[in-house]
């Protein structure tokens, strides 16, 4: 409330937080009554949210004739966004490697860089999946529009993107909707009437964008989207992987510009939206088993439907500029776009180098839905740059994103099946609401724990869920070692995944946040599925699952359940959910005591499904985090385990246990701990009492078995 917003696709060069409109137009009102409202507009409006009348909502059009509008209901933000995405189109399946580290630059000039790049990536053990080219790889900024290789400097390309591809390195290329008047293509563009034009019919040309005289594509007409899909369909089969559009506001769009759908305020925010489309299309007739990465600048309403994975913009490299990307996050991910991720270190605007700011951003990014190092030519993004210690602290985010892969996956096949962002704001499951706490409770968000509680903006737009079983807190303040995390209210309240410790939930807790930390968080009875870290999504092997299983262990007496279900395919055909080739592996968790009962962890696995490629069997290793002491017995099946079986660590508070999972298996975890050898030395020598150490964690149970020796002449 409060705020009216300029429905118009707009880019800002270094903006900072707080910025009233951008490169993404969504028409979307998510009110906490538990509706949606889409305006299914697309010429340039505004939406005003009580600025002008505390109690309306006011809504307005360009050119409106009749209002079309869509109320989508339910229970929780889930189901609504549910409900929505299947109103608009959901995000297809990523390609695998997208969920990798994706390198970029502003802009790599040389076949030799671009293989250079990704050697020294690999020497300072960085994972690396995509290398992106800027518009050196078509000679700058003059030759927009040729869609032509640089020779001089690019003088094999294909050579170039087959020797990454070996390596597990994907190739993305940039491509901008302007014709240069100096283009190879501009005087066919022009004379097929395959741009925007006068009011008289005239090709149109923009004198006023940043790189020089231009026209702009007409994605619109039918034969201009034949010709610039021909030009994409070559670069594709000579190795392009991805496709970054960039500037698809348009960023230089002037108003007396005629598409053929109308005017430039008539069509102008449909035109990103338009233009991914293009890709979509194609890809689904010419190659329909491969699944696409493109991304897009801008887009409307629905933009997820043809696989776009946005970006915020030409962020400026400041800390206000880190500050804005948690709530554009999630704020994308409330209207259906799951991919929502920011230029990781800030592109430009700031010619300082920053290593603090560079590390807290990196951090950010590697929790999110897509790691993209990137920036302007002042600054170099490539975490190899940077002095230590930040380059071994964004080392070891990198790292752990790779080892997240199995998550981050199965989050990537939920956003396709259900709509549901990676990144989720924190009432997004039916959460309590940040309004329902305790009302003693007072603290600002980064600052020291006071008296009253911070406003639940504050909260929403810095800090996260990852998914159902993750909690990321970032620091987007200089020189903040600790900051404040909303912890709500949920069962078996939330695990600190760096020291073990189990919070309670339903309060505002100070956490510690070092240069090479940030508050990160599992949900009691949370399953994170993860892998072994390799440098590559191409090397990720399925025959080998780490399971860890973060039980909730306060709320046990009656009971507690919770369940997860894991998602693998082979990472790169598109029909795999259509065909049903996937696997997935249901995990039921439960803690239970039930009165004088031996308490018991349970953790049951149940694998459904297959693919091409797939493993016959895998090899679990599950691991049972938050255990304060060793259990007594584990059982696999109905088979007891011996203790060189499974292992406990009691300074990460973990159990580990490796199985082979072919269908099904259960394991079972006695939590009294392991019998210990009592003699008269632990006894009273007057009263014979049993003296026994309390456990902080446990019940014990307890067998006494008593033994005398009775004199000759007894009965």
């Amino acid at each position: 409330r409060g705020y009216r917003l300029e429905l118009y696709n707009q880019a800002h060069y270094g903006y900072q937080n707080g910025e009233p409109a951008l490169n993404v137009t969504l028409p979307v009102v998510l009110s906490s009554r538990g509706y949606l409202l889409l305006f299914d507009h697309y010429a340039a409006g505004y939406l005003d949210m009580g600025k002008q009348r505390p109690d309306a909502l006011e809504y307005g059009v360009e050119g409106l004739n009749s209002l079309s509008y869509f109320v989508v209901t339910g229970r929780s933000q889930a189901e609504i966004l549910s409900r929505y995405t299947a109103l608009t189109g959901r995000q297809p399946l990523p390609p695998r490697w997208a969920l990798g580290l994706i390198q970029s630059r502003f802009g790599y000039r040389s076949q030799a860089e671009m293989l250079d790049v990704a050697r020294r990536m690999r020497a300072a053990d960085f994972p690396l999946d995509a290398l992106v080219l800027d518009l050196y790889w078509f000679g700058g900024t003059t030759r927009q529009g040729d869609f032509q290789w640089d020779a001089q400097h690019f003088p094999d390309p294909a050579g170039m993107m087959r020797d990454l591809k070996t390596q597990g390195v994907n190739t993305i290329l940039i491509s901008e909707p302007y014709v240069m008047r100096t283009s190879l293509n501009d005087s066919l563009v022009r004379t097929q009437g395959l741009v925007g034009t006068t009011a008289a019919g005239r090709p149109f040309t923009v004198g006023s964008f940043w790189a020089g005289p231009a026209s702009i594509l007409d994605v619109f007409k039918p034969r201009a989207r034949t010709w610039l899909w021909a030009q994409y369909q070559r670069l594709h089969d000579q190795g392009a992987a991805g496709w970054w559009s960039d500037l698809g506001e348009p960023e230089n769009h002037p108003e007396a510009m005629h598409h053929a759908l109308g005017t430039t305020r008539q069509v102008h925010n449909a035109y990103g939206i338009t233009w991914a489309q293009i890709f979509q299309d194609n890809y689904q007739r010419e190659y329909p088993n491969e699944r696409l990465f493109n991304l897009a600048r801008s887009g409307w309403a629905g933009m997820q439907r043809n696989s776009v994975f946005p970006w915020s913009g030409d962020i400026s490299r400041t800390w206000s500029g880190l500050q804005a990307q948690v709530p554009i996050m999630l704020g994308m991910g409330q209207a259906g776009v799951g991919y929502m991720h920011s230029d990781a270190g800030g592109f430009g605007a700031n010619a300082t180098r920053d290593p603090e700011l560079y590390t807290r951003w990196l951090q950010l990014a590697a929790l999110g839905p897509i790691l993209r190092p990137h920036s302007d030519q002042v600054v170099p993004p490539e975490p190899y740059t940077y002095p230590e210690p930040y380059q071994s602290i964004v080392r070891h985010y990198a790292h752990l994103r790779a080892e997240l892969l199995p998550y981050l996956y199965t989050l990537a096949a939920q956003n396709t099946l259900t709509g549901a962002p990676l990144t989720r704001a924190m009432d997004f499951d039916g959460i309590p609401s940040l309004g329902e706490w305790d009302s003693n409770v007072r603290a600002d968000v980064t600052g020291d724990a006071g008296a009253g509680p911070p406003p639940a903006s504050s909260l929403l737009n810095s800090q996260y869920l990852l998914g159902p079983s993750l909690l990321v807190a970032p620091v987007s303040q200089p020189g903040q070692r600790r900051r404040n995390v909303w912890l709500p209210a949920t069962p078996g309240g939330w695990v600190d995944v760096e020291t073990g410790e189990t919070l309670p939930g339903g309060q505002l807790v100070g956490l510690p946040a070092p240069l090479g930390h940030i508050p990160l968080l599992a949900r009691a009875g949370a399953f994170v599925p993860m892998t072994a870290y390799r440098p590559s999504t191409a090397a990720y092997r399925p025959d080998t699952l780490e399971m860890r299983y973060y039980p909730n262990l306060q709320d046990s007496w009656a009971g507690t359940f919770s369940s997860f279900t894991s998602y693998e395919d082979d990472g790169h055909s598109a029909q795999a959910l259509a065909k049903q080739q996937y696997a997935t592996i249901e995990w039921v968790g439960s803690s239970t005591e039930h009165g004088y009962a031996t308490p018991m962890l349970s953790v049951k696995a149940k694998l459904t499904g297959t693919y091409p490629g797939a493993p016959a069997r895998r090899i679990v290793k599950l691991r049972v985090m938050g255990l304060n002491e060793a259990p007594g017995l584990v059982w696999l099946g109905n088979e007891q385990l011996p203790a060189t079986a499974w292992r406990f660590d009691a300074t990460r508070h973990e159990l580990a246990l490796d199985y082979s999972l072919e269908r099904e298996a259960t394991v079972r975890i006695d939590r009294t701990l392991a019998t210990p050898a009592y003699t008269r030395a632990n006894l009273d020598p007057d009263a014979q009492t049993l003296l026994m150490p309390a456990s902080r964690t446990f019940s014990w149970q307890a067998g006494l078995r008593y033994e005398t020796t009775l004199p000759a002449s007894a009965p």
